[in-house]
């Protein structure tokens, strides 16, 4: 009776997952597909390089920039702060499990499913937190990551 608590709803969000993870490759492929197709109009519209640098130069040339460097991923601040977002909660749910283990006795014998539920949640939460602790200090010594208090990562001017 035990394994049925654990195994049911992990099929359940084994199945969501799968087709979330469809799903958004699918409407990221398309985002990216009309994206491309008006970026390379645009360039194609642009005459010579010069024409180019004062378009790159121009606010409108900034958000272009912008919207080709969020199609690739976004900057490392975005990406270091999900996995720490990811990483803290899953060691919070890795913890409450083990709470949950400690001042809760149940009939059946599901403390060991949970047991090792909570093991392998905390067990990633901190995997991920640690590679994106090391994620931060490697961007900061190749200068994907400035410094600099009050500056935005992303804002760059183009001259």
């Amino acid at each position: 009776m035990g394994s049925e608590i654990i195994i049911v709803p992990a099929a359940f969000l084994l199945t969501a997952y799968v087709v979330f993870t469809i799903v958004d490759g699918i409407l990221r492929w398309r985002r990216l597909r009309v994206s491309t197709e008006f970026q390379g109009k645009l360039l194609e519209r642009i005459g010579s390089a010069r024409e180019f640098g004062e378009f790159l130069g121009s606010e409108g040339g900034g958000r272009f920039i912008d919207a080709m460097a969020t199609e690739r991923g976004g900057s490392a601040h975005t990406r270091i702060l999900r996995a720490v977002q990811s990483g803290i909660v899953l060691v919070v749910l890795g913890a409450a499990l083990f709470l949950f283990l400690k001042w809760v006795t149940l009939p059946y014998p599901v403390p060991e499913n949970l047991g090792f539920l909570a093991t392998v949640s905390s067990a990633i939460g901190l995997g991920l937190l640690v590679s994106s602790f090391v994620s931060y200090r490697l961007s900061r010594k190749m200068g994907l990551i400035e410094n600099q208090p009050g500056r935005l990562p992303h804002a760059t001017t183009v001259s």
